[in-house]
């Protein structure tokens, strides 16, 4: 089977093809037809068959891919869309002209064509091979049918009667098959799936960052204690470098779904290991909120470790084997306690009061 390539679209910069030739024209009439999200543009030009795939990306560019056969013609429509589906799969897998953004939508990662002569050659050699596998269903091209309009317009759906497809690919000047659902392939659909499960988390921790940011403005107002505020600005911090690390290097922080928390950091055998983020459930039976600190084979184990709780009370001190040790614990509205825990009740130490000291009016 002869076959030559083109490929074109509207990319940052513009309208561009590769090669650029008298086609334009031809690309041009393809892409004014398009209605579906993809679809197949068949052309006729005397003893050739254009058989043009058009991808409307979500940025609102398109990509065309574009097989031009010499003296014969596909039958074979379904086969026809399986063939560029797959180009596209691979496409966006590589980053070749099309790429996955942060939502997992396909957009354009190219301005123009001409500077991705080693991409092109990848999809031309995909393209060319894809339809050498189409020949056994190709058949010779009859002979023109000059009573019909060589600029004459056809349109199909998917679902419409692939005999038909052909019959007017035949006599008509372009012939539009669309589909409008099933054009990923499963492939596709598990990267988009995959890719659409980390931007959930880290919307999700962009949230609890931004809470972590409210309370410490609620704290900072009330000027009830400076440490308490210090610590929630700490792991403020600590969410906002997992967000980063989320978005730009996922492979970096490791979420691990532990029952009774959910954990962000380093993992080893399987379980959580060195520093890391506990966040508790909104039901967590002892009113938890988020832990930071030292993990130990899945244990929580940290001389400087931090609790806080939904009322606004926190620990901070050591803990060993899922228990507090030694610390401070703070009741934001009462008291705290210094000194020595037994499993996790105040052993050994002192309570402090809060006490007012002195009322303060506009600053003074």
């Amino acid at each position: 089977m002869n076959i030559s390539v083109y490929l074109f679209g509207k990319f940052d910069k513009g309208y561009t093809q590769y090669p650029d030739d008298y086609s334009r024209k031809i690309f041009a009439v393809c892409h004014q037809n398009s209605k579906a999200v993809c679809q197949i543009a068949i052309h006729r030009d005397g003893d050739l068959m254009y058989y043009a795939y058009i991808r409307n990306l979500d940025d609102g560019n398109y990509i065309g891919l574009c097989s031009v056969v010499n003296g014969k013609m596909i039958t074979n429509i379904d086969g026809l869309f399986s063939r560029f589906e797959i180009i596209i799969e691979s496409m966006v897998k590589h980053g070749y002209l099309i790429r996955f953004n942060e939502k997992g939508e396909i957009v354009s990662n190219a301005s123009n064509l001409y500077e991705n002569r080693e991409e092109i050659d990848f999809i031309s050699a995909g393209l060319r091979y894809s339809f050498e596998q189409l020949d056994k269903t190709a058949v010779v091209l009859p002979s023109v049918n000059y009573s019909i309009s060589k600029d004459s317009v056809a349109s199909f759906s998917i679902q419409d009667s692939s005999s038909d497809i052909v019959k007017s690919s035949r006599i008509n000047g372009y012939t539009l098959i669309y589909k409008s659902k099933g054009y990923n392939t499963i492939q596709i659909n598990s990267y988009k799936g995959v890719i659409a499960k980390k931007e959930k988390e880290s919307i999700e921790l962009r949230e609890e960052q931004q809470k972590l940011k409210q309370e410490i403005g609620r704290l900072k107002n009330k000027q009830r204690n400076t440490t308490w505020v210090s610590v929630f600005a700490i792991v403020a911090l600590i969410l906002g470098v997992v967000v980063w690390n989320k978005v730009l290097f996922p492979d970096i922080v490791t979420n691990y779904d532990a029952g009774e928390y959910m954990y962000y950091g380093p993992m080893e055998n399987g379980k959580p290991n060195g520093i890391g983020i506990a966040i508790y459930p909104k039901n967590d039976k002892m009113k938890r909120l988020y832990y930071y600190g030292n993990f130990t084979d899945g244990q929580r184990v940290d001389s400087a470790a931090i609790m806080f709780y939904k009322d606004g009370s926190y620990f901070r001190g050591s803990m060993n084997n899922d228990k507090w040790f030694k610390g401070i614990f703070f009741d934001v509205e009462k008291e705290h306690f210094i000194g020595e825990f037994n499993n996790g009740e105040p052993w050994n130490g002192t309570w402090y009061k809060h006490v007012p000291v002195q009322k303060i009016i506009d600053g003074e």
